[in-house]
């Protein structure tokens, strides 16, 4: 009856000794080692202090997480947290539940290919939904493969009570959503080929293709931050062709924070945008163009006045801006 009223009890012990009523939490691996007692008396009723300990276990495994000194991929701790969080060992992809299916067919020539979705039904089976690539074609079907998958776990996030196993599930799903978006705004052939050669490629682990991912989707989100903050315009002409969103501290040097944030970014035309990149212009916090000495000759054959001026800066962008100006400018080369 227990095992079927309490069967989450990955580190946790119960004990009944005379009038001693508890469940215990101990986790004794290398290199944290924790224990903690959860009684009857104090909670309430067997039901309230099993449910205590099981917080108390994913808050700790949480921290442990956070802090990097637990691996949250370690097979041996996954099922610890909601079973849609981790990478699976055998994915391919760097896609938390979702990878590409390569299955050879003794009834057909060709080798059957789908993007597959994991997810569990309402007993909690593990199950997976396929979307073949021959008909759908492959951005197609892994589209609709993660759009399954997304669907799934916003099912799940509904349905999660626990605030720490909801955090982590609504940061997946957010994950998903932000993916979605990426491959939707694909459109550009070498964009589309490099994203799934990414994802394609045997010779990356999963773990550097999620990376890879991440920071792809990343320049992604904070470009259409900055286009749309500057109008879809350029910050100093106002021209609306060839505009590209530019950090103003490299995304190289950024926390994560910066790297997103569109105050660390200045939508501008092509000429002004290579000539910010490598230090041969900045601007003050007026938004007045700095020229290097390097620049001054070529400046006006580029169409370098130094008359520019960018009007809309707000405060935030000005320290980025000193930044850039410390660090980035080269005044007198």
């Amino acid at each position: 009856m227990d095992d079927e009223e309490f069967p989450d009890r990955k580190y946790l012990k119960r004990l009944d000794r005379g009038n001693e009523h508890r469940w215990q939490f101990q986790f004794e691996r290398d290199p944290i080692k924790e224990s903690k007692n959860f009684s009857d008396s104090k909670y309430g009723s067997k039901a309230l202090s099993y449910q205590a300990a099981k917080d108390y276990r994913d808050q700790f495994l949480k921290s442990a997480f956070d802090l990097g000194i637990l691996d949250p991929n370690d097979p041996s701790l996954r099922h610890s947290i909601p079973l849609v969080l981790a990478l699976s060992p055998r994915n391919t992809s760097g896609i938390v539940g979702v990878s590409r299916e390569h299955r050879e067919r003794k009834d057909r020539k060709a080798p059957e290919m789908n993007w597959v979705a994991n997810y569990q039904d309402e007993t909690g089976k593990n199950k997976q939904k396929s979307f073949p690539i021959t008909r759908l074609g492959e951005k197609e079907a892994l589209f609709r493969a993660v759009t399954f998958r997304r669907d799934f776990v916003a099912r799940i996030a509904e349905g999660t009570t626990n605030a720490i196993k909801r955090e982590y599930v609504e940061k997946h799903l957010q994950e998903l959503n932000a993916l979605l978006e990426y491959i939707a705004a694909l459109e550009e052939d070498a964009d589309v080929f490099f994203f799934l050669g990414t994802i394609n490629n045997p010779l990356l682990s999963s773990t550097t293709k999620q990376e890879m991912l991440n920071v792809r989707i990343g320049q992604q989100r904070f470009r259409k931050l900055v286009l749309d903050m500057w109008g879809h315009r350029c910050a100093i002409t106002g021209a609306s062709q060839f505009i590209t969103a530019s950090h103003i501290k490299p995304w190289s040097v950024s926390d994560n924070s910066e790297r997103l944030d569109p105050f660390n970014g200045l939508a501008l035309s092509p000429v002004y945008d290579k000539a910010f990149d490598v230090g041969l212009i900045s601007f003050d916090d007026e938004g007045k163009i700095l020229i290097s000495n390097r620049l001054a000759k070529d400046a006006p054959l580029l169409g370098i006045s130094g008359q520019e001026h960018i009007k809309e800066l707000n405060f935030l962008h000005k320290k980025y801006l000193s930044y850039h100006r410390q660090e980035r400018f080269r005044p007198d080369e």
